[in-house]
């Protein structure tokens, strides 16, 4: 939103109505003139008396904030005082929480600059320069347990080696001012299997206590325009949000292109090529893209499923002519093998290859940096992800289910805006210990495959939603599942437990726990005191009446499941 366009739309409406003893001409042409010639302590005076008369637009005091930025010297509480009361109509505008940060910074008002930051990072996500800004607030509120947490999760995204050497260092002294001298100590000595350089003068004064916090509070805001802001947020991956509709398991994207009519003639459509922008040509019976297709140079989805392509490589050579093609599923096409030239589709960001007795994936998959969606389920003979996955820095939804693979790559823990991960009904053994650094994870379904560890860096996946992990050979927990706040719910059935996994007594917003077939007789009565928890599927050979009873005593509206007869036990009101 540029001050130009404020002041001056807004107030060619407002002065249709206004009554001062200027005309609405007089006020127009002194506001561009004071605009044009940057006076901003003049801009600032005629927008009060645009205020006197509607002080109910908050686009006013958005603009008033901006000039009052610009005067000399800054009237930095007046920004805020207007950001303030323009947020209270509109509580999203990121712009605006960026520019009261900035004021906030300056008044080393640090608490509320770091208020702003996390509403930033709610609206869009969190970024590389989000996080490093985050940390810099907590830091100087010295809030060094929120800090240190921030520049660790900055480390896990991409960066220049010296934006991730200074957060480096800082996630060094969040540490060693949070009171945790021998942490720092560890990490400065594993600066060079950071890739960066070892610096002996820094331990040395990490051991002397020398450290001054005052000269490492001094940061330097970040000089940048609104336009430069956006396109920071807004990095190379596509707007598309794959779950605007909260969906994790699935995408309803591809649930609306599954109702596109098939097409039976390319041909009837050739008039109107340039309208048409998503076909269905599935179970067609093609053994090659009809030539009509690359006429529809503005398709942008395609489903080419159930034909039984000959020449693979000419197939991805063809696609790669439609120039917007932006969705292709290709499910049960006999692919088996994926050709080099896959890499040509650089603009496709949802690929759906499931069903095609694939047993290796090509590396060239990692060039397709554009992918948000990538199944690959239902391939019994895929045995492992490329290890170029870790390429597909955008990719927010990845499904492996019904496949022959023993892991997930650990190289799958870079593609940091990860929403959902579906690896259900397969072989896999191992979880990427560096699982935590996909912070954005709200979903996986694990269920049905042979894990027995849970990497301690779960607890860090503190966006996590819901959890899968029934079928394994799980025998505990680590005690970092507890961090899980934002759980809802969690499938633990048909493991190893020998006694109840307490960590999930701290799921504050657990809602549904299956917890059946384990090796336990006893839930301790302090499940009851879980207020969110609704329902619970619990073993009937196992667990007691008794001790149903007294979790019911405490929470009276749990409903029990016993998984024997699914007879549903609520409270006082069983009946035998």
């Amino acid at each position: 939103m540029s001050l130009r366009y404020v002041g001056v739309i807004t107030l060619a409406v407002l002065l249709v109505t206004c009554s001062s003893s200027l005309s609405d001409e007089e006020l127009k042409t002194r506001y561009d003139k004071a605009l044009d010639s940057k006076n901003w302590q003049a801009v600032i005076e005629l927008l009060d008396e645009v205020i006197k008369r509607e002080p109910d637009v908050e686009d006013h005091y958005y603009s008033r904030a901006i000039a009052k930025s610009n005067i000399n010297p800054k009237d930095v509480k007046g920004v805020v005082e207007d950001l303030t009361i323009y947020i209270s109509y509109e509580p999203n505008s990121y712009q605006a929480r960026y520019i009261r940060f900035q004021a906030h910074s300056v008044l080393k008002q640090y608490e509320k600059a770091l208020e702003d930051i996390d509403k930033i990072i709610e609206l869009k996500g969190k970024t590389a320069f989000l996080l490093a800004w985050k940390g810099n607030c907590a830091f100087a509120a010295k809030k060094f347990d929120i800090a240190e947490q921030s520049y660790e999760e900055r480390l896990r995204l991409t960066g220049t080696t010296e934006d991730l050497k200074n957060t480096y260092y800082y996630w060094v002294f969040s540490k060693y001012f949070g009171g945790n001298k021998e942490g720092a100590l560890w990490d400065v000595a594993f600066l060079e299997d950071r890739g960066l350089e070892a610096n002996n003068e820094l331990m040395k004064r990490i051991e002397d206590d020398s450290l001054v916090f005052e000269e490492l509070a001094n940061f330097q805001l970040p000089q940048m325009t609104l336009e430069q802001l956006e396109e920071v947020l807004n990095n190379f991956c596509s707007t598309l949000n794959l779950f605007e509709d909260e969906t994790y398991f699935r995408v309803e994207l591809l649930n609306r292109f599954a109702r596109l009519e098939r097409t039976e003639d390319l041909a009837t459509l050739l008039d109107r090529k340039d309208e048409v922008y998503a076909l269905n040509l599935s179970y067609s019976n093609f053994t090659e893209l009809p030539k009509e297709l690359s006429q529809f140079i503005n398709l942008q989805a395609l489903n080419i499923a159930g034909n039984k392509f000959k020449d693979k490589e000419k197939l991805f050579e063809d696609l790669s002519k439609l120039p917007n093609l932006k969705i292709l599923e290709a499910y049960r096409c006999n692919l088996r093998a994926l050709p080099d030239n896959i890499k040509l589709l650089q603009n496709v960001e949802i690929l759906d290859i499931g069903t095609n007795g694939l047993r290796e994936l090509n590396e060239n998959v990692g060039e397709l940096t554009k992918l948000k969606y990538l199944s690959v389920r239902s391939n019994s003979y895929l045995k492992d992800l490329p290890q170029s996955i870790g390429k597909l820095r955008c990719l927010q939804f990845l499904n492996v289910s019904g496949s022959g693979m023993t892991r997930l790559r650990d190289e799958l823990s870079n593609c940091s805006e990860l929403v959902s991960i579906i690896a259900n009904a397969s072989k896999i053994k191992t979880i990427p210990v560096q699982i935590g650094s996909l912070i954005n994870l709200k979903y996986i379904n694990l269920g049905y495959n042979k894990i027995e560890t849970i990497p301690e860096s779960i607890g860090k996946l503190t966006e996590l939603k819901n959890l899968s992990l029934g079928s394994n050979e799980i025998s505990e927990l680590p005690k970092e599942f507890s961090n899980l706040k934002n759980l809802g719910s969690v499938s633990l059935e048909f493991n190893r437990f020998k006694q109840f996994p307490k960590e999930v007594l701290s799921l504050d917003n657990l809602y549904s726990l299956w917890i059946h077939n384990s090796n336990f007789e006893i839930i301790p009565p302090e499940v009851g005191k879980m207020k969110a928890l609704k329902t619970m599927l619990v073993d009937h050979q196992l667990i007691t009446d008794d001790n149903i009873e007294a979790i019911n005593r405490l929470n009276p509206d749990l409903t029990i499941s016993r998984h024997d007869t699914r007879r549903l036990v609520k409270g006082r009101k069983r009946k035998e």
